[in-house]
Formats: structure tokens, C-alpha cells, sequence
């Protein structure tokens, strides 16, 4: 903003001041200026889209595990698709259930991830010769969902 500022109506002098608004005291008495810092706004958006890379890449390799637990199963319901020795159908199987052990006991991020977890747990269950395990994997697999739940409370606005 200009300023004219006069010394007196007899006085054909004047001075012409400019007067800047300012927003830096140091750089107003010649220090060097601050270098300024990102907005606020600019850092939370960065985190933010971290974050949401984060859970994506998270999301994306829990639905690879679950589409691989899956396929083997298909294919273990369905022997007759694969042509196996005894020994490949063993190993099959233990693939199987280790994918159950890592979906279930991965943290879901989204709460429908809790009722694949259930999906795997109830193939299990239901199996007409019963698990078979000794180790009482259904517990592991129980305790698994059971923190999801109590993570995830009732009500939460993230239905992705």
C-alpha cells in the first residue's frame, strides 16, 4: 500500500513511503529469509497416500493368499483334475493348510477379510473326518478372527 505522507500544507515537500505488510520479522530487519516449510496440508496428503499404498499393497497380498488357498483347494476337492502321487497330494495338502494358517492369522485391514477368515475356518470344521490336526490349529485360527473383531468396532464408517 502507498502512503503519501505530508509535513505540512506550507511545505511542498513530501515523502512517499511504501509500506508492505510484513509477514517475516527477520527478513524485514535484512536477516536472510527462512526457507518455509510444506504446508500442513501437503505433508497430512503425503502420509495420507502412503498409507493408502500401504493397505493397498496389504489388501493385494492377502487376496493372493486367499486366491491361492482357493485354487488348492478346488484342486484338492477335485483330485481327479490333477494327476498326483500320494506324495504330491501330501504336499498339496500341507500347502493348504499352511495358506489357512497365514489368512487367518494375517490382521484383516477391511472387515469383510474376517468372513473369508471364517470361509477358511468353516471348510475345516465341516470336514466330515474332522480336522485331523493335534496341534489345535482351529483355536490359532479362532484367536485370529477373534482380534479382528475386537479391532474392527461396530459401527465403523470404512465398509470398502
Amino acid at each position: 500500500m502507498n502512503a503519501r505522507i505530508s509535513r505540512g500544507p506550507a511545505d511542498d515537500a513530501t515523502v512517499e513511503r511504501s509500506i508492505a505488510p510484513c509477514t517475516n520479522r527477520a527478513a524485514a530487519h535484512g536477516a536472510q529469509p527462512e526457507e518455509r516449510e510444506p504446508a500442513a496440508g501437503t505433508i497430512a496428503a503425503q502420509i495420507d497416500s502412503e498409507a493408502e499404498e500401504k493397505r493397498r499393497r496389504q489388501r493385494d497380498a492377502w487376496d493372493a493368499l486367499f486366491a491361492e488357498w482357493l485354487t488348492n483347494r478346488a484342486q484338492y476337492i477335485n483330485p481327479t483334475a490333477c494327476d498326483w502321487s500320494s506324495r504330491d497330494e501330501i504336499a498339496h495338502g500341507e500347502r493348504l493348510d499352511e495358506l489357512a494358517r497365514l489368512i487367518t492369522t494375517t490382521p484383516a485391514i477391511l472387515p469383510w477379510m474376517i468372513l473369508r477368515k471364517i470361509e477358511v475356518l468353516e471348510y475345516y470344521l465341516g470336514s466330515d473326518g474332522g480336522t485331523g490336526w493335534n496341534d489345535n490349529r482351529e483355536i490359532t485360527m479362532l484367536a485370529g478372527i477373534k482380534a479382528d473383531l475386537l479391532r474392527f468396532e461396530p459401527g465403523e464408517e470404512d465398509r470398502s
